[in-house]
């Protein structure tokens, strides 16, 4: 394959071989970058069925957008010959990594921590890696973890025990299947029962067993035997091979890799935070005092700075210490922080040694590397201005200062943004730091509910539309307001029901469409409801279960509008995946409205997930639903879906708008999405 093109990538190197197929080093041509090019074995796609989930699977895992995870570019085949494109990684895998004895234990905690970070990013998205081992863990020649194959494990199936390499390597997940490689794998898999996150936790405890002691948790001697230790056995204590780890990092090891799911941690978070405050404890007993006793090349600088503080040298004592540790704390772990992507991590610990070596020339190139300048205007101006990380949505505010804000430093990516003064509305928006933000305050909302969006540009690869201001429900239309309108006769009342009603390309009468929208007890509403009403504890949770026309009757009654899509995606930045991690997909269906903290550029939350949303236009006689659900992949949040008006499925809801000034008729019409 050498010096040939797939696609707009020409293969220059060959990088590796497994089961899942050949690695190849490639030059996108395109883009004019490397990535990692994975040739898929022609029998793992020759089904339909097997290719159409495999493609469902990486479109996933594509949408996974971490510093610890390896990203998806592009699936594609040519000639017959199915492909990856990844991206490429400057290192070695971790089982190259680990020596006869292990990694320090500093080394593998680190990683433990990365690898740890990753899961819990891909859980809940609904993505298992069903297949977590040290030669899927990649480590950059910079020391950063990537974590390879998410969403790709699921091509693998394992026959019963005693089965060749060649037919334990094929065909599709299903029940009663053993997915997986074998000395990693869970009992539940081993034994091929239905697994879930915990399996991950599972092979995550393999993996760190073998990093901490440079063996394996389980062996054998053929694919049985060691399918049959992890079933049956436990693993030698680490603390007999490897004296010298932690016992809070073994209880954390144990734990992990307990044979009853019940007893492991409940989520790769849980996991993550556990390992996180394990390596703090851990750092700070090392740099402690009996630490600095055991060092003898500390000894005596100590001993004079216990002299000199005796002598009344106690301000330039702090003082130096406060230089040392930033310089050989602060300034190394800013490196591996945006190293991590991680900027606003690196950013605050920046800031603080920039109190102590503000004219250090490394600490001001990492500063240019994790801090932009914000700008920031308002109308009227002299309000207040905080920030804080998208992510850490409970880190405390950060005060910016008063708008107009020009140059002012906060770390690159994604933020949230507060915007007070008094007798006006806060504003909550979610937007990049380097974002030019100017908004307007407002005394009030243009209707109770609704979230200011500015005046912008729809824009596609084939037009440009302008939209004029607007407002957009926060959340999604509610149970309990939908019963308002249920209650007041919104079903019989005529006055809401605006359009002509379509079934099958035909038009229906009035009475013909009510006798559709019941709900499970025969009553007027929706689909989801009983006895006219919906389920206990479910007044705040979104209405669900509703039609397109449903939706447009409400906004009816409710003095406003089903919002276009070109201003549903403008409200909504459906292209940022940041939004994503904290919104409800993989849930075990839909949440209270604002109980998840995906927060959309202006302040509206729960765009992407819980529940898909209803929009105005049409394409064909369907009408578009944008968002995605809390059951279907993250990457439907971007993806728009047309469906007949009358369909009342269970994860069909809707919010409305308030428009300003009337709305132009190309952004009403048809929609070529």
């Amino acid at each position: 394959m050498i010096g040939k093109t797939l696609g707009h990538y020409q293969i220059t190197e060959k990088l590796g071989e497994g089961g899942m197929g050949v690695v190849y080093k490639a030059q996108d041509l395109h883009l004019d970058r490397y990535v990692a090019l994975k040739i898929l074995p022609p029998e793992k796609v020759a089904d339909p069925e097997r290719k159409r989930r495999f493609v469902q699977e990486a479109k996933a895992a594509s949408a996974l957008n971490h510093p610890n995870i390896v990203h998806v570019y592009d699936i594609d085949s040519e000639a017959g010959v199915h492909f990856i494109a990844m991206e490429y990684i400057s290192g070695k895998t971790l089982a190259a990594s680990i020596g006869p004895t292990g990694l320090p234990i500093d080394r593998a905690l680190d990683y433990a921590v990365q690898v740890s970070n990753a899961l819990a990013a891909a859980h809940p998205a609904g993505i298992i890696h069903r297949d977590l081992k040290p030669a899927n863990v990649m480590i950059s020649d910079q020391g950063a973890v990537k974590v390879l194959d998410f969403g790709l494990a699921k091509l693998v199936e394992v026959a019963p025990v005693g089965a060749d390499e060649a037919t334990r390597t094929a065909g599709l997940t299903a029940a009663g299947t053993v997915v997986g490689t074998s000395a990693y794998m869970s009992p539940e898999q081993a034994s091929g029962q239905d697994v879930d996150v915990r399996t991950d936790i599972f092979s995550f405890g393999s993996l760190l067993y073998e990093t901490l002691t440079g063996r394996r948790a389980f062996a054998g001697d053929s694919t049985a035997s060691i399918l049959a230790a992890v079933l049956r056995d436990s693993p030698q204590p680490v603390a007999t091979c490897r004296p010298d780890v932690p016992s809070e990092l073994a209880r954390i090891l144990r734990r992990c890799l307990e044979k009853n799911r019940e007893a492991r941690y409940a989520s790769a978070v849980e996991l993550h935070n556990a390992l996180k405050a394990c390596r703090e404890r851990l750092i700070q007993r090392s740099t402690g005092f009996s630490a600095l006793i055991r060092r003898p090349r500390v000894v005596v600088p100590a001993l004079i700075l216990f002299l000199v503080l005796l002598a009344g040298g106690a301000w330039f004592a702090a003082r130096a210490s406060r230089v040392r540790w930033a310089k050989t704390v602060a300034l190394p772990e800013s490196a591996r922080l945006i190293e991590n992507e991680e900027p606003d991590k690196a950013f605050r610990l920046i800031r603080q040694a920039a109190r102590y070596i503000p004219e250090n020339s490394e600490l001001n190139k990492f500063r240019t590397q994790c801090a932009v300048a914000a700008n920031i205007s308002t109308t009227p101006p002299d309000a207040t201005v905080f920030w804080k990380s998208y992510r850490d949505v409970d880190s405390p505010w950060e005060s910016l200062g008063r708008s107009p804000i020009n140059g002012s430093l906060v770390p690159r990516g994604y933020l949230r943004w507060r915007i007070v003064k008094d007798g006006y509305e806060p504003l909550e928006l979610a937007m990049s730091g380097s974002a030019q933000i100017a908004t307007t305050l407002h005394r009030s909302p243009a209707a109770p509910g609704t979230i200011y969006v500015p005046a912008d540009i729809f824009w596609s690869p084939t037009q440009q539309l302008p939209l004029d201001e607007y407002w957009l429900d926060k959340y999604e239309v509610t149970n309990r307001q939908f019963k308002d309108f249920v209650d007041q006769g919104g079903y019989q009342d005529r006055k809401y029901w605006k359009h002509e009603f379509v079934e099958n390309g035909k038009r229906i009468s009035w009475e013909e469409a009510m006798r559709h929208l019941r709900d499970t007890t025969g009553r007027p509403g929706p689909a989801t409801w009983e006895l006219g009403t919906y389920h206990d504890g479910q007044e705040d949770y979104p209405v669900s279960g509703v039609s397109w026309y449903e939706a447009a009757a409400y906004a009816e009654f409710a003095g406003k509008s089903l919002p276009t899509v070109y201003h549903w995606w403008c409200a909504s930045a459906g292209w940022n995946f940041d939004i994503v991690s904290l919104s409800n997909f993989g849930g075990p269906g839909p949440a209270r409205v604002g109980s998840y903290q995906g927060l959309s550029p202006y302040g509206n939350y729960d765009m992407a997930g819980n529940v898909k949303e209803w929009c105005w236009n049409d394409i064909g006689g369907l009408r578009y639903l944008l968002g995605g659900a809390w059951n279907e992949p993250t990457y439907m949040f971007a993806a728009p879906d047309a469906q007949p008006p009358l369909t009342r499925s269970a994860n069909y809801g809707f919010r409305c708008a308030k428009y300003v000034a009337p709305v132009p008729a190309p952004l009403r019409g048809e929609c070529r999405a």
